[in-house]
């Protein structure tokens, strides 16, 4: 089952761009929101919002296993 996720446009304090899937209780208002698109993997979402954003970075809460400290 694919999963939606998101990509906040605004970089975050630590100067990346947070991934999130949909319904993360982390994600920002829908206006600081791009569709990344909806994938079967976490993995395959930071991938492909890496295109958007080469600094993508996981939520560590619904994407924990992508998040890395910069």
């Amino acid at each position: 089952m694919e999963t939606k996720y998101c990509i906040c446009i605004k970089k975050m304090a630590s100067g990346d761009h947070e991934v999130h899937a949909e319904g993360c209780v982390w994600c920002q208002e829908d206006d600081q929101l791009k569709t990344v698109g909806e994938f079967e993997t976490p993995e395959e979402a930071l991938e492909s919002a890496k295109k958007i954003f080469p600094d993508a970075n996981g939520c560590h809460c619904c994407m924990p296993e992508q998040y890395h400290l910069p």
